[in-house]
């Protein structure tokens, strides 16, 4: 299969790439182009020599072009954070960026765009949802945050294209998502990690919604040429962790002498299903999935200690 594919150098993208290269199930290769940001960390990508980089961003049309044309599906996980100066040019470069990529791909009849949306989508939610009714995907988005209103956006002109019939199009809605990253500073809860593994003392509240990289990369391959999952959102959720518990889960695997303190959050926070997910076959770890992936921060930091640009992990 001809796959292009954004946002490679990113936490997803980086596990992904992995399980695009390796042969599918009848045997077959798969044909991988990427978009590459210039000095973007691409250490993790050296093993990938098969796969075409086109160097480019959502800035550039022509870098767009190039990325897919001659593609049968397009997997968008592209997102720029910044810096920027205003808001105005998250907004230009994220979702005005994304429709020119979606007009590249009309152009060039790439036949199925998966986007990776956010469950950010979600700021308002309705009074019936609750734990014998959680939220699912015919929820409708109501965003809060300009992130949130962002990936709505990105939606939006994602499900037009497919209403006009220029592509199928499948959407997934991860909520935060845990895994190494290439730049491992920047991997979820790796300061607590470090902090407990050198035996600071930490002091933690709130909780989050959590569904680890594996899970991530695991729908997108089972989406991807999916006839079954064209024109379907699928929300990527694994449970739900209070950030007090999983500093004393920190402090157990890693030894510390270090201290957790601090509240439990919102207890499970808002109900969400996760249902059409599993039904897709998507295998999700529970917290066992959280120990494995502590485990591995603290091996990485043991191994590679302030390297933290990690080449071959």
């Amino acid at each position: 299969m001809k796959i292009s594919v954004t946002g490679i150098t990113g936490l997803v993208g980086s596990h992904l790439i992995k399980l695009l290269s390796e042969p599918n199930a009848d045997g077959s290769t798969n044909s991988i182009k990427a978009l590459i940001r210039e000095n973007s960390i691409v250490d993790h990508l050296k093993p990938f020599e098969d796969v075409d980089y086109i160097i480019g961003d959502l800035k550039d049309k022509e870098s767009l072009q190039q990325l897919v044309e001659g593609t049968e599906v397009l997997i968008h996980l592209a997102h720029f954070p910044g810096p920027v100066e205003t808001e105005d040019e998250l907004i230009e470069v994220n979702v005005n960026g994304s429709i020119d990529l979606l007009e590249a791909a009309k152009s060039a009849k790439v036949k199925q765009v998966i986007f990776i949306s956010a469950c950010a989508v979600f700021g308002k939610i309705l009074p019936t949802v609750d734990a014998s009714n959680p939220l699912d995907e015919s929820h409708p988005a109501q965003p809060a945050s300009l992130y949130g209103e962002i990936k709505t956006s990105i939606e939006s002109s994602c499900l037009s294209y497919a209403k006009d019939q220029a592509f199928d199009i499948t959407i997934l809605r991860p909520v935060t998502i845990y895994g190494a990253r290439p730049d491992l500073p920047k991997s979820e809860w790796f300061q607590t990690i470090d902090f407990l593994a050198t035996n600071y003392n930490v002091d933690v509240k709130g909780g989050t919604k959590y569904v680890s990289v594996d899970a991530v990369c695991e729908a997108i391959t089972k989406v991807t040429g999916n006839k079954e999952a064209f024109g379907k959102i699928y929300h990527l959720i694994d449970g739900h962790i209070h950030n007090l518990e999983l500093g004393k889960m920190i402090c157990e695997i890693v030894d510390s002498f270090g201290e957790v303190e601090g509240v439990m959050g919102e207890e499970r926070g808002v109900p969400m299903s996760n249902q059409a997910a599993r039904d897709l076959g998507v295998e999700f770890k529970g917290q066992e999935g959280i120990k494995e992936y502590i485990k591995l921060v603290h091996e990485l930091q043991n191994r590679y200690g302030g390297e933290r640009n990690i080449k071959n992990w």
